[in-house]
Protein backbone atom coordinates (compact mmCIF):
# COMPACT_ATOMS: atom_id res chain seq x y z
CA UNK A 1 0.00 0.00 0.00
CA UNK A 2 2.75 2.42 0.96
CA UNK A 3 4.68 2.19 -2.30
CA UNK A 4 1.57 2.75 -4.36
CA UNK A 5 0.70 5.83 -2.35
CA UNK A 6 4.13 7.32 -2.90
CA UNK A 7 3.36 7.78 -6.59
CA UNK A 8 0.45 10.10 -5.86
CA UNK A 9 1.00 13.68 -7.03
CA UNK A 10 -0.81 14.79 -3.90
CA UNK A 11 2.43 14.39 -1.94
CA UNK A 12 2.90 18.10 -2.50
CA UNK A 13 0.05 18.71 -0.06
CA UNK A 14 1.02 21.32 2.52
CA UNK A 15 2.41 19.81 5.70
CA UNK A 16 3.26 16.47 4.14
CA UNK A 17 6.94 15.63 4.45
CA UNK A 18 8.33 12.51 2.81
CA UNK A 19 12.04 11.82 2.77
CA UNK A 20 13.24 9.17 0.32
CA UNK A 21 16.59 8.63 -1.35
CA UNK A 22 15.93 6.22 -4.21
CA UNK A 23 19.62 5.74 -4.90
CA UNK A 24 20.54 4.84 -1.34
CA UNK A 25 21.89 1.31 -1.02
CA UNK A 26 22.50 1.38 2.74
CA UNK A 27 21.55 -1.91 4.40
CA UNK A 28 18.47 -2.13 6.61
CA UNK A 29 19.37 -2.64 10.27
CA UNK A 30 17.43 -3.17 13.49
CA UNK A 31 18.28 -1.01 16.50
CA UNK A 32 16.70 -0.54 19.91
CA UNK A 33 16.57 2.51 22.18
CA UNK A 34 15.43 2.91 25.79
CA UNK A 35 14.71 6.25 27.45
CA UNK A 36 14.40 6.78 31.20
CA UNK A 37 11.96 9.44 32.43
CA UNK A 38 14.36 10.86 35.01
CA UNK A 39 13.04 13.71 37.17
CA UNK A 40 10.18 14.63 34.84
CA UNK A 41 6.62 14.42 36.16
CA UNK A 42 5.08 14.70 32.69
CA UNK A 43 6.45 14.52 29.14
CA UNK A 44 5.81 16.11 25.77
CA UNK A 45 6.71 13.64 23.03
CA UNK A 46 6.98 14.60 19.36
CA UNK A 47 7.23 12.02 16.58
CA UNK A 48 8.24 13.14 13.10
CA UNK A 49 8.21 10.25 10.63
CA UNK A 50 8.76 10.46 6.90
CA UNK A 51 7.74 7.36 4.97
CA UNK A 52 7.17 3.99 6.60
CA UNK A 53 5.20 2.07 9.22
CA UNK A 54 4.64 3.44 12.72
CA UNK A 55 3.32 1.32 15.60
CA UNK A 56 2.75 3.00 18.99
CA UNK A 57 1.44 1.29 22.14
CA UNK A 58 1.78 1.34 25.91
CA UNK A 59 3.18 -1.27 28.27
CA UNK A 60 6.86 -0.27 28.42
CA UNK A 61 8.91 -0.62 31.60
CA UNK A 62 10.68 2.71 30.92
CA UNK A 63 9.36 5.96 29.47
CA UNK A 64 10.20 4.59 26.00
CA UNK A 65 11.25 1.24 24.63
CA UNK A 66 11.74 1.54 20.88
CA UNK A 67 12.74 -0.69 17.99
CA UNK A 68 13.70 0.77 14.63
CA UNK A 69 14.19 -1.23 11.46
CA UNK A 70 15.58 1.07 8.82
CA UNK A 71 18.59 1.91 6.70
CA UNK A 72 18.87 5.27 8.47
CA UNK A 73 18.12 5.31 12.17
CA UNK A 74 15.98 8.17 13.51
CA UNK A 75 17.23 10.70 16.00
CA UNK A 76 16.01 10.20 19.57
CA UNK A 77 16.51 13.20 21.85
CA UNK A 78 15.31 13.46 25.45
CA UNK A 79 15.79 16.16 28.05
CA UNK A 80 14.26 16.53 31.51
CA UNK A 81 14.16 19.99 33.04
CA UNK A 82 12.51 20.01 36.43
CA UNK A 83 9.04 18.53 36.20
CA UNK A 84 8.88 18.62 32.38
CA UNK A 85 10.43 16.15 29.98
CA UNK A 86 10.81 16.70 26.24
CA UNK A 87 11.20 13.72 23.89
CA UNK A 88 11.72 13.99 20.15
CA UNK A 89 11.92 11.14 17.65
CA UNK A 90 12.67 12.32 14.12
CA UNK A 91 13.51 10.81 10.76
CA UNK A 92 17.03 11.84 9.68
CA UNK A 93 17.41 14.48 6.99
CA UNK A 94 19.00 11.83 4.79
CA UNK A 95 16.54 9.49 3.06
CA UNK A 96 14.73 7.43 5.67
CA UNK A 97 14.33 4.37 3.43
CA UNK A 98 17.11 2.17 2.18
CA UNK A 99 17.16 0.42 -1.16
CA UNK A 100 14.98 -2.35 0.30
CA UNK A 101 12.26 0.19 1.07
CA UNK A 102 11.81 -0.76 4.75
CA UNK A 103 11.29 1.71 7.56
CA UNK A 104 9.42 0.40 10.61
CA UNK A 105 9.23 2.00 14.04
CA UNK A 106 7.80 0.23 17.09
CA UNK A 107 7.44 2.64 20.01
CA UNK A 108 6.30 1.50 23.44
CA UNK A 109 5.61 4.10 26.14
CA UNK A 110 4.97 3.41 29.82
CA UNK A 111 1.45 3.58 31.21
CA UNK A 112 2.26 5.83 34.17
CA UNK A 113 3.84 9.00 32.79
CA UNK A 114 1.36 11.78 31.88
CA UNK A 115 2.09 12.49 28.22
CA UNK A 116 1.29 15.09 25.59
CA UNK A 117 1.83 13.42 22.22
CA UNK A 118 2.34 15.13 18.85
CA UNK A 119 2.64 13.00 15.69
CA UNK A 120 3.62 14.28 12.23
CA UNK A 121 3.30 11.66 9.50
CA UNK A 122 4.58 11.43 5.94
CA UNK A 123 3.46 8.43 3.90
CA UNK A 124 2.60 4.95 5.14
CA UNK A 125 0.58 3.05 7.72
CA UNK A 126 0.19 4.18 11.32
CA UNK A 127 -1.28 2.31 14.29
CA UNK A 128 -1.62 4.39 17.47
CA UNK A 129 -3.07 2.35 20.34
CA UNK A 130 -3.11 4.91 23.14
CA UNK A 131 -5.78 3.22 25.24
CA UNK A 132 -3.43 2.33 28.11
CA UNK A 133 -1.34 5.52 28.23
CA UNK A 134 -1.72 8.31 30.80
CA UNK A 135 -2.65 10.58 27.92
CA UNK A 136 -3.10 14.33 28.50
CA UNK A 137 -3.38 15.51 24.92
CA UNK A 138 -2.84 14.29 21.36
CA UNK A 139 -2.22 16.02 18.06
CA UNK A 140 -1.95 14.04 14.82
CA UNK A 141 -1.07 15.46 11.41
CA UNK A 142 -1.65 12.84 8.74
CA UNK A 143 0.25 12.68 5.49
CA UNK A 144 -0.55 10.03 2.88
CA UNK A 145 -1.77 6.60 3.96
CA UNK A 146 -3.82 4.92 6.67
CA UNK A 147 -4.26 5.81 10.34
CA UNK A 148 -5.74 3.61 13.06
CA UNK A 149 -6.18 5.48 16.33
CA UNK A 150 -7.42 3.74 19.48
CA UNK A 151 -8.59 6.13 22.23
CA UNK A 152 -10.72 3.56 24.06
CA UNK A 153 -9.05 4.15 27.41
CA UNK A 154 -10.33 4.76 30.92
CA UNK A 155 -8.40 8.01 31.22
CA UNK A 156 -8.14 9.61 34.66
CA UNK A 157 -8.42 13.15 33.32
CA UNK A 158 -9.93 15.04 30.39
CA UNK A 159 -8.01 14.52 27.15
CA UNK A 160 -7.86 16.99 24.25
CA UNK A 161 -7.33 15.47 20.80
CA UNK A 162 -6.82 16.99 17.36
CA UNK A 163 -6.60 14.95 14.16
CA UNK A 164 -5.78 16.72 10.91
CA UNK A 165 -6.49 14.52 7.91
CA UNK A 166 -4.20 14.10 4.95
CA UNK A 167 -4.68 11.81 1.96
CA UNK A 168 -6.07 8.39 2.88
CA UNK A 169 -8.17 6.78 5.57
CA UNK A 170 -8.46 7.43 9.31
CA UNK A 171 -10.23 5.10 11.75
CA UNK A 172 -10.71 6.57 15.24
CA UNK A 173 -11.98 4.39 18.08
CA UNK A 174 -13.45 6.41 20.97
CA UNK A 175 -13.83 5.64 24.70
CA UNK A 176 -16.72 3.62 26.08
CA UNK A 177 -16.12 3.96 29.84
CA UNK A 178 -15.77 7.75 29.86
CA UNK A 179 -17.39 10.51 27.81
CA UNK A 180 -16.44 11.42 24.27
CA UNK A 181 -17.38 14.45 22.20
CA UNK A 182 -16.18 14.82 18.61
CA UNK A 183 -16.29 18.00 16.54
CA UNK A 184 -15.74 16.51 13.09
CA UNK A 185 -15.73 18.12 9.67
CA UNK A 186 -14.87 16.19 6.53
CA UNK A 187 -12.69 17.41 3.70
CA UNK A 188 -12.81 15.98 0.18
CA UNK A 189 -14.06 12.58 1.20
CA UNK A 190 -16.47 10.81 3.53
CA UNK A 191 -17.12 11.09 7.25
CA UNK A 192 -18.97 8.23 8.96
CA UNK A 193 -19.81 7.45 12.59
CA UNK A 194 -20.87 4.23 14.33
CA UNK A 195 -22.25 4.00 17.87
CA UNK A 196 -22.42 7.77 18.34
CA UNK A 197 -25.26 10.29 18.33
CA UNK A 198 -25.43 13.94 17.32
CA UNK A 199 -25.78 16.60 20.02
CA UNK A 200 -25.37 20.35 19.40
CA UNK A 201 -23.48 19.67 16.19
CA UNK A 202 -21.03 17.14 17.69
CA UNK A 203 -20.86 13.37 17.84
CA UNK A 204 -21.16 12.08 21.43
CA UNK A 205 -21.10 8.68 23.10
CA UNK A 206 -23.55 7.25 25.64
CA UNK A 207 -21.16 7.69 28.58
CA UNK A 208 -20.88 11.46 28.16
CA UNK A 209 -24.06 12.26 30.09
CA UNK A 210 -22.88 10.69 33.35
CA UNK A 211 -19.09 10.77 33.06
CA UNK A 212 -16.97 13.33 34.93
CA UNK A 213 -14.15 12.81 32.41
CA UNK A 214 -14.17 13.06 28.65
CA UNK A 215 -12.14 12.95 25.48
CA UNK A 216 -12.68 16.16 23.52
CA UNK A 217 -11.79 15.45 19.93
CA UNK A 218 -11.53 17.78 16.94
CA UNK A 219 -11.24 16.08 13.56
CA UNK A 220 -10.59 17.89 10.31
CA UNK A 221 -10.72 15.76 7.20
CA UNK A 222 -8.36 15.86 4.28
CA UNK A 223 -8.84 13.75 1.16
CA UNK A 224 -10.26 10.32 1.92
CA UNK A 225 -12.37 8.58 4.55
CA UNK A 226 -12.79 9.22 8.27
CA UNK A 227 -14.56 6.62 10.41
CA UNK A 228 -15.53 7.33 14.04
CA UNK A 229 -16.27 4.23 16.14
CA UNK A 230 -18.17 4.50 19.42
CA UNK A 231 -20.18 2.29 21.75
CA UNK A 232 -21.58 -0.19 19.25
CA UNK A 233 -18.26 -1.81 18.40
Amino acid sequence: MTRALLSLPLLTLAGCHVSIDAGDDAPVKTATRTVERGSAEYVRAEIHMGAGELDVKGGAAKLLDAEFRSAHQPEVIYEAKGARGALEIRSPKKGSWGKQGENKWKLRFDNQTPIDLVVHLGAGETDLDLSSLALRSLEVHMGVGELKLNLDGDYKRDVDVEVHGGVGRAEIRLPRKIGARVDAKGGLGSLNAKGLTMSDGSYVNAALEKSTRQVRCKVRGGIGEILLIGDSE
